[in-house]
């Protein structure tokens, strides 16, 4: 396009007449895509509303393209504030104005903090509810997979996969379905676990939580790595906080339990696709498993749940994998073992843009509220880089049924980033949240005391192997953060380190670490990528204390040290290996974890330890 730059002023400035002018001449014509949606994207964030419409009306100049950072018309649009812009990008152009762009901020976001208040006024008039009254994807963040619900009264209760960390299971609990509160773990008994010795990415698979006869109840797949390979573990608890009872684990091959109850019976299902068998209160196996249906996208179908409504027997099965072709679709039948037939809208839950915020999403549970809406919670990933480093997480969204009787979540437009929330601005629910520390295979409280801010690690095992060690981790929640603590070795024997862990696995780590070396400390990282582990010797210092800190972003972690009165830059890690894609081999399914490690023999104390996640988008 010989005469951009004209275009351009020509737009900036609404004015019609340069741009009629440029289209007799034919400068037009020879539009690239790059120049189109150049064109069409600055008149829009001009708030040029005649000017778009001439674009697409009368000179065929328009572009619907997303940008390099995921944004679309609208973005531009509602950042204008001009209404009669924002209403053409909606109504001409079909745009959503609750799209997120990469980094999950959408139109809405963007009329809001705009300069002009009219184009915010305008759009929450016409969607009838303010960017406050909404929430955010995912709902419960980082590293929460699997999530299966319930709802019991005017109360959700909620539990994800752990795979080897412990406590394991942890349960949650919400009135609004948005603030989700940690109250326990369903596998609080290490001695019965059975999590000993199993490597990262085993252990516990996919949880169900349920109600039935007074009781909660959760099943669970642990994942072995010796014969029996899959087994079923059944507990339940009079209050979903806790306690819960010894473990029964039933000798059912499969993964993916969840249970469902009719009557006084009762049935479990696991994957592939949909087996169920017959199991009693003691989860006595009554019946032979049976497949009542393998699946309609036919492609690694898993996670099976069973829901009756209105005379249908409702089946719904995760598809795809877990990676970016995962999928949720529902099938359903007037009969309990089928025959089952699929829905038409199939799948009603998956990713529809390979860029989008929010991705790999599936492993759906319905849940209904007390007034008769439904909503579904789902499992979900957000990428940096390609990367998923927080791991699968925890997502919400609506669920309308057809005229015709089948289930669709958020109207098919896949996953969302920002969502009406069920229950209007509702608060979070008072009461003591759990401690969210947990290790791997062993129990923290085993070698943690925590006494105000002062936190004492005992001395343990290097971190690559399968058994105990000392590390305090808790789950990272956001892709960028800030954490930082002194590190008090006096208690330590020589040669022993302790300091900042990033953890995925004994196979993928890096330990930020002070060394006692002599009468100093020797501040070193480690990196363990699969098999492969480097040292690195970053400088000495005297005393047996060392503040550390390390800024995340994305796969990048940024190691510093405090110098004087400020903090001193040391070096930087390319972390990939924290994501689920970061190295080959094993089962990458748990995510990035952060904390605190010790390592050889003594104790370390810790001051001050402080994490800050910033979620980057806007908070609604």
């Amino acid at each position: 396009m010989t005469k951009l730059k004209e275009t351009l002023r020509a737009v900036e400035n609404g004015d019609s007449d340069a741009l009629w002018q440029l289209f007799l001449a034919g400068e037009l014509e020879d539009a690239s895509e790059d120049d189109r949606l150049q064109i069409t994207r600055l008149a829009a964030g001009k708030g040029q509303a005649e000017i778009l419409k001439d674009l697409f009306t009368h000179y065929h100049l328009y572009s619907m393209e997303t940008d390099a950072d995921g944004r679309t018309l609208l973005h531009d649009a509602a950042a204008s504030g001009d209404p009669e812009t924002i209403a053409f990008a909606m109504d001409v152009a079909g745009l959503d104005p609750m799209e997120g762009d990469a980094a999950g901020r959408t139109p809405l976001d963007e009329a809001a903090g705009a300069e002009n208040p009219a184009g915010y006024a305008w759009l929450t008039e016409r969607l009838g509810f303010r960017l406050e009254d909404c929430y955010r994807n995912p709902v419960i963040r980082g590293f929460h997979p699997d999530p299966s619900v319930v709802r019991v009264g005017e109360d959700y209760y909620l539990v994800n996969s752990s795979f080897v960390c412990f406590p394991g299971l942890p349960v949650f609990h919400s009135r609004d379905l948005v603030h989700w509160r940690l109250i326990g773990h369903a596998a609080d008994n290490l001695e019965k676990s059975g999590l000993q010795g199993l490597p990262g990415g085993f252990g516990y698979w996919a949880p169900d939580i349920s109600w039935w006869h007074g009781r909660f109840w959760v099943v669970a797949t642990l994942r072995r790595n010796t014969p029996p390979y899959r087994l079923q573990m059944l507990t339940w608890a009079e209050k979903p906080e806790g306690p819960w009872a010894e473990p029964k684990f039933l000798p059912l091959d499969g993964i993916d339990p969840s249970l469902f109850a009719e009557g006084d019976r009762r049935y479990i299902l696991l994957n592939p696709g949909a087996i169920m068998a017959e199991i009693s209160e003691e989860g006595e196996i009554l019946s032979e498993p049976e497949m009542i249906f393998f699946g309609d996208a036919r492609i690694k179908p898993e996670g099976p749940h069973l829901l009756k409504k209105d005379g249908w027997y409702y089946l719904f099965l995760a598809e795809g994998g877990t990676g970016d072709g995962h999928m949720e679709t529902v099938m359903r039948s007037r009969s309990l073992k089928g025959p089952y037939e699929a829905c038409p809208f199939n799948p009603i839950l998956g990713r529809k843009k390979p860029d989008a915020y929010i991705q790999r999403s599936g492993h759906g549970k319905p849940v209904s509220t007390p007034d008769g809406r439904w909503y579904m919670v789902y499992l979900c990933g957000r990428k940096s880089g390609g990367k998923t480093v927080l791991g699968r997480e925890t997502a919400l969204d609506p669920m309308e049924w057809t005229a015709d009787g089948w289930p669709m979540v958020n109207r098919l437009k896949g996953p969302s980033c920002l969502q009406r929330a069920p229950f209007g601005n509702a608060e979070e629910i008072p009461g003591p949240e759990q401690e969210d520390w947990i290790a791997p295979r062993t129990d923290p409280r085993s070698f943690t005391r925590i006494i105000g801010a002062r936190m004492t690690l005992r001395c343990g095992a290097d971190p690559a192997g399968a058994g105990p060690c000392s590390l305090l981790l808790c789950r990272q929640k956001e892709l960028d953060f800030f954490q930082s603590v002194q590190a008090d070795l006096s208690g330590c024997e020589e040669g022993s380190s302790a300091g900042i862990a990033g953890y995925y696995d004994e196979r993928s780590f890096f330990l930020f670490t002070a060394r006692r070396a002599g009468y100093g400390l020797q501040v070193e990282v480690t990196e363990q990528t699969g098999e492969e582990r480097t040292v690195r010797e970053l400088m000495t210092v005297t005393g047996v204390t060392a503040e550390l800190a390390v800024s995340g972003n994305g796969v990048l972690r940024k190691l510093m040290i405090r110098s004087g009165g400020g903090w001193e830059y040391l070096c930087s890690l390319e972390a990939d290996y924290l994501s689920d894609e970061g190295i080959t081999g094993g089962k990458r399914f748990t995510g990035a974890l952060l904390g605190l490690a010790a390592v050889g023999a003594g104790e370390a104390a810790f001051l001050n330890h402080t994490v800050y996640f910033n979620r980057g988008e806007t908070a609604g």
